[in-house]
């Protein structure tokens, strides 16, 4: 089955996601490190988990690029991760206009992972290994 062109947007958006994450992970972990925040207060944890979900985006960005069959449920766990934290950003903030932002591309993504030609390209390489259902 031919690629649809929206995996190479999707998995260069996740590719550039995972960058932007993990930069913010280590700016927050090497401040508490390194700088000038106090401990205790969560900052460090949080840039670890911001990290893990960098890597996370990162893995599911060439997982889509090679048909991996996981990709499709990994791509799943973000976007639902992305709404988790879309509800935590509108409980913080309080503002209509961060909570369309912040659900946008979680949204879309949960759309497009949805679509039948994209459903079938991620499950066409499902048992390619030579396994049976």
């Amino acid at each position: 089955m031919s690629r649809p062109f929206g995996v190479y947007v999707l998995a260069f958006a996740w590719a550039l996601g995972g960058t932007v994450y993990v930069l913010q992970g280590l700016q927050l972990t090497t401040a508490v490190t390194f700088g000038h925040m106090p401990t205790g207060t969560g900052e460090w944890l949080w840039g670890w988990i911001i990290i893990l979900t960098g890597l996370a985006f990162w893995a599911a960005a060439g997982a889509a690029l090679s048909a991996q069959p996981w990709a499709w449920s990994l791509g799943m766990f973000l976007a639902l991760w992305g709404l988790f934290q879309a509800a935590v950003i509108v409980i913080g903030v309080g503002t209509l206009e961060h909570a369309l932002i912040a659900t946008g591309f979680p949204l879309v993504l949960l759309w497009y992972l949805n679509r039948d030609p994209v459903r079938a390209y991620f499950q066409s390489n499902e048992w390619s290994d030579g396994g049976t259902a």
